[in-house]
């Protein structure tokens, strides 16, 4: 059984009493301890809001959690809205170059830095806003924040079962390494890099994807079929239908021990409300 000694002041301040909060981080320690740096000492949190409701017939950019494509760290799907239509959480001013963060379920890596384009744009109060001061490439402190061992920091600080969340003030203590400038910025230049490889070759799948598909309706629609078009796999898959019946019979049969009718359901639904 593992043990950890923690000093009651310490459980007091902290107002946590759960073991995995107040256990180390592991993964920080990969890195050497001088290049480590706490997010405050590094950036600042911004707090300046904006109520876009005031002018109602006046429109903005709306970033929301849905908004930042937690694979690659992007605000990919932003919304316009009139000020009638802002949602009571459109209140964060940001600035091009700020980082935002999901405070809820911080885990999921929403994580992204704000675009050139949305510069004085609205997001929703459910970020972090952290400003990069003149230490550190806000494109740099962007990826040392989507670090798996910055993650694990912000799982340890969240609390709450359901929608585990962390405060501004937990972004603020989390540990990041923070090389010299001059090696952030050529980091910065190889993952930039790579971001852009990524997009070409999924552009590229894509074409060839949508291509497939649209060549195979036409071949459909004329019942003309040309099977030489379709590259050659070395690995077996199951794909013809009796190859597909096949496995669906060696596979576990299912027991229904008891259907229930949607209209049940909505009974059921109705009398505990």
């Amino acid at each position: 059984m593992e043990k950890l000694i923690v000093y009651q002041k310490a459980l007091i301040k902290e107002e946590r009493w759960d073991f995995d909060f107040h256990e180390p981080p592991t993964l920080i320690k990969q890195f050497q301890g001088a290049s480590l740096k706490k997010v405050i000492e590094v950036a600042s949190v911004v707090k300046a809001k904006k109520d876009p409701t005031k002018k109602p017939d006046e429109l903005f950019q709306y970033i929301d959690i849905a908004s930042v494509d937690v694979e690659t760290g992007e605000v990919s799907r932003n919304q316009e809205l009139t000020g009638a239509e802002a949602p009571s959480r459109a209140r964060k001013l940001v600035q091009a170059y700020d980082i935002i963060i999901s405070t809820c379920r911080p885990t999921r890596k929403a994580i992204a830095v704000v675009p050139e384009e949305l510069h004085g744009q609205i997001c929703s109060t459910g970020f972090s806003v952290i400003r990069a001061n003149e230490k550190i490439n806000p494109l740099y402190l962007h990826f040392a924040l989507r670090l798996n061992s910055t993650i694990e920091q912000f799982r340890k600080f969240s609390t709450g079962s359901s929608y585990p969340a962390i405060l501004d003030s937990d972004v603020e203590k989390t540990l990041i390494p923070v090389p010299d400038i001059e090696i952030q910025n050529e980091i910065v230049k190889r993952i930039k890099i790579s971001l852009l490889d990524r997009k070409r070759i999924v552009e590229q799948i894509n074409k060839q994807w949508e291509d497939t598909i649209s060549f195979t309706v036409s071949e459909i629609s004329t019942l003309k079929f040309d099977f030489g078009k379709i590259p050659k796999v070395d690995a077996e898959f199951i794909w013809d239908k009796k190859q597909i019946d096949d496995k669906i019979n060696s596979l576990p049969k299912l027991t229904v021990e008891e259907i229930i009718e949607d209209d049940q359901i909505e009974l059921e639904l109705e009398d505990d409300n």
